[in-house]
């Protein structure tokens, strides 16, 4: 295995992407020639704008993951985050100005949305005790401003649900995580819930009902987007 495929590999992990196919959907390359620069452990062949896709996906300039290629450097390291877009596009014939494709570094808050943990098939949603700002999981894709933003995985389809924290007496009916204090710790179910002053409860996947005590209530977080897909209305 050639250093450039070990890295590949290892990066693709970093940044979020489960699979070769995530990461196809992602970059918009497709499978097969993920499979051919796997298969000859190098970027050579592809072309300029393909070779820019690949590292933007995985979140590293150009320079840097033609310099991999090369043998010139010997590995990114994971804390290494770079996003081009940001920048916008280099104008025409600055597009080899090696000057423009300096690494930018990028804070942590905007590396992605953290993804902090799952919601079971039976709609508990359970945190990543294991979580850290600086190593955690992310999706490669930041959603609004990144502020009390976060997503959860679903254990049905592996695909994760974005949401983002509202505050309680904002929200009345809808797809949301809901988060109440049990007397020791809050937990948390995703459903359709339900918060009227009368009734409160929420209603998960399988058709289970949960009723809640709106005194016990100490967070909300609102769907966002339903990642990799189009944004959830």
């Amino acid at each position: 295995m050639s250093r450039l495929t070990e890295w590949l590999d290892h990066r693709r992990d970093v940044v979020g992407f489960e699979n070769w196919k995530d990461l196809s959907e992602f970059s918009g390359l497709s499978l097969h020639t993920l499979d051919e620069v796997q298969l000859e452990g190098s970027v050579e062949f592809l072309n300029r704008s393909d070779r820019r896709a690949l590292a933007g996906a995985l979140r590293v300039s150009l320079r840097k993951l033609e310099q991999l290629d090369e043998g010139t450097i010997d590995w990114i390291e994971d804390e290494y985050f770079y996003d081009a877009s940001s920048r916008g596009r280099p104008l025409p014939r600055y597009d080899e100005d090696p000057a423009y494709w300096i690494p930018k570094e990028t804070k942590a808050e905007d590396r992605g949305t953290p993804l902090i943990g799952r919601i079971r098939e039976g709609g508990k949603a359970e945190p990543d005790e294991d979580w850290q700002e600086d190593w955690g999981r992310r999706i490669p894709k930041r959603f609004g401003s990144g502020h009390d933003i976060y997503a959860l995985e679903l254990d049905a389809s592996g695909q994760s649900i974005v949401l983002r924290n509202i505050p309680v007496w904002e929200f009345r009916e809808g797809l949301a995580a809901v988060y109440c204090w049990n007397g020791w710790e809050a937990a948390g179910w995703f459903g359709r819930v339900y918060l009227a002053p009368s009734e409160a409860r929420v209603v998960t996947a399988d058709g289970a009902r949960h009723d809640l005590d709106l005194l016990s209530v100490v967070r909300i977080g609102k769907v966002v987007a339903l990642w990799p897909q189009e944004s959830v209305t």
